[in-house]
This record gives C-alpha cells, sequence and structure tokens, in this order.
C-alpha cells in the first residue's frame, strides 16, 4: 500500500524540481517507510531521504515523521545542486602517466 504527499512550490523553496514524499505501509513487517524523493533528471524520482515508523503511529509522529524527510530531503538537494553544478562545468579529465 502506497500513497503520495505533493509538495507545492512555494517562495521560500529554492528548488525548482518536482518534490513529493511517498509513503509505504508493510502489514508484514508492521513498519510504515517514508521516502522524500526529487524528480531530478530523465523524469525520475529519486529518493533523497527516508524514514521508518512502526505501523502503530500517532498523528503527531506523522507529522514528525514526514517533516524529518522533508528537511533532511531539502539539505540533500542543495547538496546535489553543489556538484551538478560542478560537473557541469567538467568537460574532460586527462590523466598523466608518470
Amino acid at each position: 500500500m502506497e500513497w503520495i504527499v505533493k509538495i507545492e512550490k512555494t517562495p521560500d523553496v529554492e528548488a525548482e524540481k518536482d518534490q513529493r514524499i511517498r509513503i509505504q505501509f508493510n502489514p508484514i513487517n508492521e513498519n510504515i517507510f517514508f521516502y522524500g524523493e526529487i524528480k531530478v533528471k530523465n523524469n525520475q524520482w529519486s529518493v533523497f531521504s527516508e524514514d521508518t515508523h512502526k505501523m502503530e503511529i500517532t498523528l503527531e509522529e506523522l507529522q514528525n515523521c514526514m517533516e524529518r524527510v522533508l528537511i533532511e530531503m531539502r539539505k540533500r538537494l542543495k547538496e546535489y545542486e553543489n556538484l551538478d553544478k560542478g560537473f557541469s562545468v567538467l568537460k574532460w579529465i586527462a590523466f598523466e602517466e608518470e
């Protein structure tokens, strides 16, 4: 079982990329998985953060898990964007033999 929570673009969020939290319920293991996902390249979702909780969860715990996943996802998105800028500058690398 799976649910998608879409993250709306707001002026305070710098990222222009699509963001969401995907929530999966695994009844056999009695766990709920939270995945912070961003659509970065090739129009595919990539997991940037995750959290797990037992299936007995209160509304407050649910909100806390989603908030942790969102904060960690956005932190990692900033690092990804820095790396992406660096790699876009690199055109080729040459290794010299000694």
